[in-house]
């Protein structure tokens, strides 16, 4: 069962490997003491795979170790049990990953007469979410937060004014402040007009797409304004209906004939004066 395992690991790591050399984007340093760097982006709860491709000596015994900002991967408390270290493919992947997985990864193989090494950059893509629909009242002061993971995320807003006006810097009346560590991802419109309304643009990118060529995460957040009168329609409505009914009873009572009596009403009356007068 191990070794069955073993080998659908190693199938996926190969697929995902050929992806990645199509999304991988690999920076060389100038300085020749200096390993080169390679960027790998990965989807949050989705797999992190690094592929380490060193060339070992024929009679080397010894295995890659594997290094996340300069510690080594099994004294990690936080990846304990999430990852798995493949030694004769030189892989290293995590199954689920979180977004605390970003960071600096290092292989290394190292000996009295060997040093190798490879470096990677992890990067968390981007995702952006935003409340879909929000009702304001014309002067309320409208709050919009874009909740944002991935790493190092830059955030701008798109404005609905017709002429698609990117914020990135708050200005006199709209106001970018941080939240939960995320820059410019909370937006604040003071004393809102009606034509402000429509919908609001969350654009969030990192390393993943401006080196990578990902896409931008996008949010959007329809807001819909109401005139500050909005709430007096309906009483102004009922207020009407009340005073055409009252006119139309008015009217009815004062001009009606004063000779149309009901009948029955006068035949009630009637039998009841005869008996009084027998009697």
């Amino acid at each position: 069962m191990f070794k069955l395992y073993t080998i659908l690991i190693i199938l996926v790591v190969l697929i995902t490997q050929r992806v990645e050399s199509q999304n991988t984007t690999t920076t060389t340093i100038t300085n020749a003491t200096t390993p080169t760097t390679t960027i790998i982006v990965f989807n949050i709860y989705r797999p992190l795979v690094l592929s380490c491709n060193l060339t070992l000596p024929e009679n080397g015994t010894q295995e890659v170790k594997w290094y996340k900002n300069g510690t080594a991967v099994e004294d990690l408390e936080d990846i304990q049990g999430r990852y798995r270290v493949i030694p004769e493919e030189q892989v290293f992947f995590i199954e689920q990953s979180h977004l605390e997985d970003h960071g600096e990864y290092t292989c290394q193989y190292n000996t009295t007469t060997w040093f190798l090494e490879k470096e990677f950059t992890a990067v968390a893509n981007v995702a952006a979410r935003l409340t879909k629909n929000t009702q304001m009242i014309e002067g309320e002061n409208l709050w919009l937060h874009c909740r944002v993971t991935g790493t190092n995320p830059i955030i701008s807003w798109i404005l609905p004014d017709g002429k698609n006006t990117t914020i990135t810097n708050s200005t006199d009346r709209v106001q970018l402040f941080e939240m939960d560590g995320v820059p410019n991802s909370a937006l604040e419109i003071l004393d809102i007009r009606l034509d402000e309304r429509g919908t609001y643009t969350c654009v969030v990118n990192n390393l993943a797409t401006e080196l990578q060529g990902y896409p931008p995460a996008i949010a959007y957040g329809l807001v819909r304004v109401r005139s500050h009168l909005a709430p007096l329609w309906p009483v102004c409505g009922m207020a009407v209906e009340f005073f055409i009914l009252f006119v139309v009873l008015y009217l009815y009572e004062k001009y009606r004939d004063p000779e149309d009596v009901d009948d029955d009403s006068v035949c009630d009356y009637m039998p009841a004066k005869s008996k009084s007068r027998k009697d």
